[in-house]
């Protein structure tokens, strides 16, 4: 029998910021994610994706429904060398307006070895 072993390199998670009726079952998907062992040292990116629809929840929203506030690294170049932090930090975006989730991506690149 043959096991496959997977590196993760970064956890990328998806919000839709406009669906808050699903706010509940997001967050207690991700609190699985961020309390898996396996992913104890993983940059975890957290877009809050299509704020070009109106009435679509702000950052601020999304931080307090999904548990994140006061939890995030900062969005610039956070030095994290030999701590225990785990990067953690959300981008707000809109994928069918291409916006937002390139610096999401530049963010989380930085913490990848």
């Amino acid at each position: 029998m043959q096991f496959l072993i997977l590196k993760v390199d970064a956890v990328v998670y998806l919000v839709d910021a406009y669906d808050k009726e699903r706010f509940a079952e997001s967050k207690k998907e991700l609190d699985a994610l961020l309390s898996d062992e396996s992913l104890a040292t993983v940059p975890f990116l957290i877009l809050g994706n299509k704020i070009d629809v109106p009435y679509a929840a702000s950052e601020d929203e999304l931080r307090h429904f999904m548990g994140l506030t006061g939890l995030t690294t900062g969005k610039g170049k956070v030095n994290l060398e030999n701590t225990s932090v785990r990067p953690l930090e959300v981008f707000m975006c809109s994928i069918v307006r291409k916006m937002g989730y390139g610096d999401g991506f530049k963010w989380v690149s930085q913490y990848i070895k």
